[in-house]
């Protein structure tokens, strides 16, 4: 079976308190967008183990692989003798980005476990799995907009009524997640989204009520001390145009309206030729 395991973006990011298990307290609002990879999975009804082949040579195949780990939790987790299991993953979401690649193909593999076992876990049984191995797989279980709490387990759904194009804008160097949370120790001005009228926002489809309250700790707290971050937003800022950072980055984006979004595009494709510049959509 083709599997299509897409991207996400934060729209606002709060963090309110590390805990003292070493993780931070979230608020923020999680939305699926159409940049996806897409997973071949081949279940061989007989017993074995987990084969992973990707077309990006650079991606760990063995146990460092977010869905071994997925793949070996679950059969603890139900105590059934592993299945053999190959998969071709087709990566397309940029990795190191804020866009949760990794996570989805976590999640979008951790049900399609499930439902090969006749659904032998629950959704708190799959979550529990999920949050595990990453905080943003519990989000990827549902795929739908949420307000994200907890350190990602705790999931609110919302409307999602916003009609625009997202602009996906990576540029060539990644960010370490674990370097931004670190960072957060330090951030002393923070600035606060306001999560609730982001959420009004969404359902009006008011995209300035929207724009107008994203924050996000993650990039605050990058900007401290990450020289990459703070020259490649020198940069985009000279462009006068709304953008945004998703989780902990390297990738930005941009909320257009959708007669704008070709002028958005052919201006960013002259001023950022070394990123990856990708028009996509809501899902």
């Amino acid at each position: 079976m083709t599997i299509i395991s897409n991207a996400k973006i934060n729209l606002g990011l709060n963090i309110l308190e590390k805990l003292p298990n070493g993780y931070h307290s979230l608020d923020m609002i999680m939305v699926p967008i159409s940049l996806a990879d897409k997973m071949d999975i081949s279940f061989n009804k007989h017993k074995g183990n987990l084969k992973i082949t990707s077309n990006i040579e650079s991606i760990p195949t063995d146990e460092r692989n977010i869905l071994y780990k997925i793949y070996k939790k679950f059969y603890e987790a139900t105590k059934i003798e592993p299945e053999s299991i190959d998969i071709y993953l087709e990566k397309n979401i940029p990795h190191e980005a804020g866009l949760g690649g990794g996570s989805s193909n976590g999640g979008f593999f951790l049900k399609e476990l499930n439902k090969f076992h006749n659904f032998i876990l629950n959704e708190e049984e799959l979550i529990k799995v999920g949050k595990s191995i990453g905080a943003d797989i519990p989000f990827f279980l549902k795929n739908t907009p949420c307000r994200v709490k907890g350190i990602g387990e705790k999931l609110q759904d919302i409307k999602n009524n916003l009609d625009c194009d997202v602009i996906l804008i990576k540029p060539e160097f990644g960010v370490s997640t674990k370097e931004a949370y670190d960072m957060y120790s330090k951030l002393e001005n923070k600035k606060f989204a306001d999560i609730e009228k982001i959420i009004s926002g969404l359902e009006e489809n008011d995209l300035s009520k929207v724009s107008n309250n994203i924050e996000n700790m993650l990039e605050q707290s990058l900007l401290i001390s990450d020289e990459n971050i703070q020259s490649f937003r020198k940069k985009i800022e000279d462009l006068n145009i709304k953008f945004f950072m998703s989780g902990s980055g390297s990738c930005y984006f941009i909320l257009s309206d959708k007669k704008s979004t070709e002028s958005y595009l052919e201006i960013l494709k002259q001023m950022f030729k070394d990123c990856r510049i990708i028009k996509c959509n809501f899902i």
